[in-house]
């Protein structure tokens, strides 16, 4: 009945053919309709090529390609992660499905459209929503340049206001967070970010901080070396410097040279004969007044061999406050250098970074001399047979030096074997000669500086790390030397679980150098010596050697040792090279204890080995000499007998080992509560440092280097004057030997006990309290303990002004702060000088019949104290009209007492002097920093910066000398000297010529005199320091586009110097030592200028020549013009340190070669020069106390450098 029911009203009759046909036509139509759809989708191909891109953007690239419409909401997207895609004709299903991947979105195609909507949550999503389960947060805050770790950054939770401030390794951590977390993240000197926190990032979140473009200036954090601490949670005086400045200089390898002028109170001063760097004046007299430098947080005593590409970060440590914590090692300053490493979870960047700077021959016509042509006349003038004989001249050893050629043409004359226009057409010939190409294009060459970087970094989530390759390659001015260094470093940061991080870094320096010998025995050569001829062969000039023409060919014949020299093949008869290894490891470890107690520990191993070899061979006439000097004359019946071996040269080699170690055990402590308005930061801590060296010295003759042989020598034979030797009237004994017989051995060890303590506290951001304290200990003391012990400490106060209520009404001020310090800081005797106890020498050789021996090195003195430096200082910081003038000032005043050096004692104890404390000193000064941004646009920018300091110091009490000084000439001696600064000059008071051209001097009661050894020390005059009291830098930095220019210059003022003048005033003209390099042989163009006769001292200071030596010295004293004040100028000056040009690719290039950056640069050093004096002397190349030039390579060094990124 129901089948049949159905069929009347479901089915009537004859129609169900009809329906099934219908029904298989109507799905026929539909699966065709869903096919031509799903294949319309399938047909549509889009080509993608995306880098985190936003999704809105993507969408709207496939609507452009395939006509689709993509439906979505705004708010869908807010949440979407960014898409890195590339695709090629991808089907659009398959494209969509890989933009979807790991987006909590979902999409579906609906005819020609694709519409995005909400994934559906899991059932996990649903329970969290209802139960929602607290995350931790762990994450690291970094600078954008050089990912250095911020210290002392504010973190606060914007969800619930929750702040952390994060630790000395930049890191943070809140615990029991909402799984929605917004970070607002702080720095003084950045640009405040917020990041979101979910809990797929929230084990490790990296915040990368952008410096606040409208004060590029702004130092934000400082490292001591302990700890690296916020700028505005110190009271310290710390300075740094440009970075960018110091990567674009390539002047030097030398990373203090790369300061020049950007650290205000860090005075360079690169003239022969003074210290070259300073950090706020001179602290002591007879020990090293150079800073204490520190790298990776281990004392280093040569960073000469680091890498400034490996530089990542330099604090200089100026007062007690910021270097206290180096305790008695650090009154002289400290400079601080952090080297790069890696960032965790970041890619693989690769660098490479290589510059060449070209600098050119030495400038040998910056000697003041005489040519050819002033020179032969000079010799006509000078020339007296009577005053030196012809036959004492061509003696030996009266002579003292050969037969000169001009010389040997005005004898000839006077003789009679030659008329005088033979000997004017010869003289007129040596007077046409000009060697100054000779000595330019033979001895010098283009100094050349080269230096390839290769470095890699990167990182996963627990491991970082930064590593470089590199080669120097230095060519100096001298043909044939060599310096070229190999450098690899490493640097490894590993976390080991949340609570333990580590850090390996291993630094292996390999470094040769190798030096022709220098000309020998002497190269005081004159003006009109060539030293090749036309046909290209070496000129020999026997009569540079102290022998007589006839003399030498005697001693040549009985000696049968051949006596002849040639400058230029000496040069290739010997050589010195060192090779040196040195190898710096150092291990950290951080250990998070509890919340806020953290264990540091760092250990330092430091392995060098130098071996240095000196040979001079057999063709040398050194050597050649020495084996002369120590022959046995033949007789009829016998060969000459050979003392010193006749064949194979000198060879003298030293091995230097050195081993430091330093061992460091901290705990750190920072804790802030009250939402930050509480700060406090404490570290205590124990040091251990050991410095030890072994020297060994060897020395053979008659080396042969091919079969590694010596000759024998009978040193006991030696030991005594060996009679009948061919060169008569020497003491042939072994102590006169031309390469010092030399073979022993020498140990030093030094080490240091440390405890310290620095503690920091901050209230509301505004007051800061900074305090430090450390006890050290040295050997060199040996087992007193009031001695041993050596306590500094320092106290310091911040007020943050610009924090006040009162201080928001002032827009402009931005920032505003007032610093005040006072500490005490120290110096410890160097090593094997001084000790509290008799330090004992073992000396004497198995070569000798007396064997050894021991003696008094240095006698005990058990008053002996450390070097006390106690520092005040005031600061102040500032920042206004939106940072656009910032900048500090700082006055300080430091007192140095129980300075060390060499005291005189009573000689009835066996000793005139011992090392010991021996006066006081105080300097006193202040620095100032600017820096502005003139212009700040999109396209364009201009930055100034302008460090000025200024440095005054007196000697307050000094017991140097070991005899009381009373005249003249001895004060004119002196460098140190109670009453005055360090470095002092003095100057007898000029009073003119007299009427035979000799000088004369004032005297105190104002009378005139010209008699040797009449003035006291009264009598002479106090003209200055030769150290700068005034120093500093200008740099102004352009920006426009890709292009950036920076222009440096560097200031020191206020010192003074001796200017070079004649000192060729009797004698012969011949072999002078009055000059220097390869002038030496010439006289001074002031020599024209001399008074020659009466009435010539009217317009002319330069007094006349007096051939015969005896009358001069006993009627005159020629220092009263030589070191008189008016030859004493100024030594200030102004030089435009470097010229740097950049260019970087755009990044429209760089993506095309996959290149994150390409930078191209050029520069130009030392390109003008401001100077006080009116004789063209460059304060730089000038002893200031003596007077003398040295040889300035080309000053114009031209550089190129190339930096690539991937």
């Amino acid at each position: 009945m129901y089948k049949s029911y159905l069929r009347i009203f479901v089915q009537p009759p004859g129609c169900t053919r009809q329906i099934m046909l219908t029904m298989k036509l109507t799905i026929l139509f539909l699966i065709t309709a869903i096919l031509q759809v799903s294949g319309s989708a399938h047909a549509q191909k889009v080509s993608l090529s995306e880098k985190n891109a936003p999704l809105e953007q993507v969408f709207y690239k496939i609507r452009v390609q395939t006509g689709y419409d993509i439906l979505f909401t705004t708010s869908l997207l807010k949440g979407a992660k960014p898409v890195t895609i590339t695709v090629k004709n991808g089907d659009l299903n398959d494209v969509l499905k890989q933009i979807f991947e790991g987006q909590s979105l979902e999409f579906s195609i609906e005819d020609k459209s694709v519409v995005v909507s909400q994934k559906p949550k899991t059932v996990l999503e649903k329970f969290s929503d209802v139960y929602v389960l607290p995350i931790d947060i762990h994450g690291r805050v970094i600078s954008d340049s050089r990912s250095i770790p911020l210290v002392g950054a504010t973190v606060i939770n914007k969800m619930n206001k929750h702040a952390v401030i994060t630790d000395s390794n930049g890191m943070f951590q809140f615990t029991n967070e909402s799984p929605e977390a917004v970070l607002e993240i702080s720095f003084v000197g950045y640009v405040t970010q917020q990041v979101k926190v979910t809990r797929e990032n929230a084990a490790n979140v990296t915040i990368v901080m952008k410096a606040n473009t409208s004060n590029l200036q702004e130092i934000a954090v400082v490292s001591n070396g302990y700890q690296t601490i916020a700028r505005e949670r110190s009271a310290g005086s710390f300075a740094k410097p440009d970075m960018s400045i110091i990567e674009n200089r390539s002047n030097s390898m030398n990373i203090l040279q790369r300061l020049d002028g950007l650290v205000p109170g860090l005075t360079i001063n690169n003239a022969p004969g003074q210290t070259p760097y300073l950090i706020r004046g001179l602290t002591s007299v007879s020990i090293s007044p150079a800073p204490l430098y520190v790298v990776d947080g281990i004392p280093l005593t040569d960073i000469s061999n680091i890498n400034p590409q490996d530089v990542a970060d330099i604090t200089v440590l100026k007062d007690a406050t910021a270097a206290s914590i180096w305790g008695s090692r650090a009154a002289n300053g400290v400079i601080v250098i952090v080297t790069k490493k890696g960032t965790r979870s970041s890619k693989l960047k690769v660098s490479y970074d290589a510059f060449v700077n070209i600098q050119g021959k030495p400038d040998i016509n910056y000697f003041p001399v005489l040519n050819s042509q002033q020179f032969i006349q000079a010799a006509r003038e000078t020339f007296d047979p009577v005053a030196f004989p012809y036959a004492t001249v061509t003696s030996f050893p009266s002579a003292g030096a050969g037969l000169a050629p001009h010389e040997d043409i005005l004898y000839n004359q006077y003789l009679g074997n030659i008329s005088a226009a033979q000997a004017n057409k010869s003289l007129d010939s040596l007077a046409a000669i000009s060697n100054n190409h000779q000595i330019k294009d033979l001895f010098y060459r283009n100094a050349l500086l080269m230096n390839h970087t290769l470095s890699v970094s990167g990182g996963q989530h627990n491991y970082g790390f930064y590593g470089s390759m590199s080669y120097t390659d230095n060519q100096l001015s001298g043909p044939g030397q060599t310096n070229n260094t190999y450098k690899i470093n490493l640097r490894q940061d590993f976390n080991v679980g949340r609570r333990i991080q580590l850090n390996l870094i291993t630094d292996l320096t390999e470094n040769a150098t190798s030096t022709p010998r220098n000309i020998s025995p002497t190269d005081q050569f004159y003006p009109y010596q060539l030293f090749r001829d036309n046909a290209g062969n070496n000129l020999s000039m026997p009569f540079m050697t102290s022998l007589p023409e006839a003399t030498r060919i005697d001693f040549q014949t009985r000696s049968r040792i051949n006596l002849d020299y040639n400058p230029l093949n000496e040069v290739n008869y010997g050589y010195t090279k060192t090779d040196m290894l040195t190898s710096r490891n150092i291990l950290g470890v951080n250990v998070k204890l509890i919340d806020g107690l953290t264990f540091e520990g760092s250990y330092g191993y430091i392995k060098g080995n130098t071996r240095t070899r000196s040979y001079d061979s057999d063709k040398s006439f050194k050597v050649r000499s020495q084996v002369v000097q120590f022959t046995i004359a033949p007789t009829a019946a016998s060969t000459p007998v050979y003392n010193m071996p006749a064949t194979g040269g000198n060879y003298s080699v030293t091995m230097l080992n050195q081993q430091n170690w330093t061992v460091r055990n901290q705990l750190d402590y920072n804790k802030n509560w009250g939402n930050g308005l509480h700060q406090l930061t404490v570290l205590v801590g124990q040091e251990a440092q050991e410095q030890y060296s072994v020297t060994n010295v060897s020395t053979v003759y008659g080396w042969n280097p091919s079969l590694q042989t010596s000759g024998l020598v009978d040193y006991k034979t030696l030991a005594s004057a060996i009679g009948g030797v061919v060169w008569p009237n020497y003491v042939a004994s072994y102590s006169y030997l031309s390469t010092p017989y030399t073979v022993g051995q020498s140990e030093t060890q030094s080490r240091f006990s440390s405890y310290y303590a620095n503690a920091a506290y901050t209230f509301n951001h505004k007051y800061t309290a900074n305090g430090s304290y450390r006890v050290d200990r040295s050997n060199n003391f040996g087992l007193d303990a009031a001695a041993q012990n050596k306590p500094v400490w320092s106290a310091g106060a911040k007020w943050l002004i610009s924090d006040e209520a009162f201080m928001k009404r002032v827009k402009w001020v931005d920032n505003l702060a007032l610093r005040a310090t006072y500490g005490l800081t120290g110096n410890a005797p160097t090593p094997g000088t001084a000790a509290s106890y008799d330090i004992i020498s073992a000396s004497g050789s198995s070569f000798l019949p007396n064997g050894r021996g021991l003696n008094i090195y240095t006698p005990a003195n058990r008053k002996l104290t450390w070097e006390s430096t106690a520092t005040i200082n005031l600061g102040l910081d500032f920042a206004v009209l939106n940072n656009r003038l910032s900048g500090s000032v700082d006055v300080y005043r430091k007192k140095t007492d129980n300075l060390l050096g060499n005291v005189m004692i009573n000689g009835f104890t066996g000793y005139t002097n011992v090392f010991g404390n021996l006066g006081n000193l105080q300097n006193k000064g202040i620095e100032v920093s600017l820096n502005s941004v003139n212009i700040q646009h999109k396209d364009f920018s201009w930055s100034t910066m302008l460090n000025v300091a200024y440095n005054k110091n007196k000697i307050t009490s000094l017991n140097i000398n070991t005899s009381p000084i009373t005249t003249g000439s001895q004060m004119i001696s002196q460098q140190f000297l109670t009453g005055y600064p360090g470095y002092a000059l003095f100057a007898y008071q000029f009073a003119g010529l007299d009427n035979l051209g000799d000088p004369q001097v004032f005297l105190t009661d104002g009378t005139v005199t010209k008699t040797p050894n009449v003035p006291t020390k009264t009598d002479v005059k106090y003209m200055g320091s030769s150290q700068p009291s005034w120093s500093g830098g200008f740099s102004n930095n352009f920006n426009y586009r890709s292009f950036g220019l920076s222009i440096n210059a560097i200031f020191n003022l206020g010192d003074v110097m001796r200017r070079d003048v004649n000192n060729f005033y009797s004698g012969r003209l011949s072999h002078n030592t009055l000059g220097a390099g390869f002038t030496s042989g010439n006289v001074s163009a002031e020599f024209n200028n001399r008074w020659q006769k009466p009435g010539d001292e009217s317009f002319t200071n330069v007094p006349s020549f007096v051939a015969n030596s005896t009358l001069s010295d006993s009627r005159r004293d020629v220092a009263y013009y030589t070191r008189a004040d008016v030859n004493v100028v100024s030594a200030s000056f102004i030089k435009l340190r470097d010229i740097n040009l950049t260019y970087s690719l755009p990044q429209f290039l760089l993506k095309k070669i996959n290149a994150d950056q390409i930078t191209f640069r050029a520069g130009i050093s030392n390109l003008m020069l401001w100077k006080a004096n009116k004789y063209d002397i460059d304060p730089e190349f000038q002893y200031a106390s003596g007077g003398t030039r040295t040889m300035p390579a080309s000053q114009r060094a031209l550089s190129f450098g190339l930096n690539v990124r991937f």
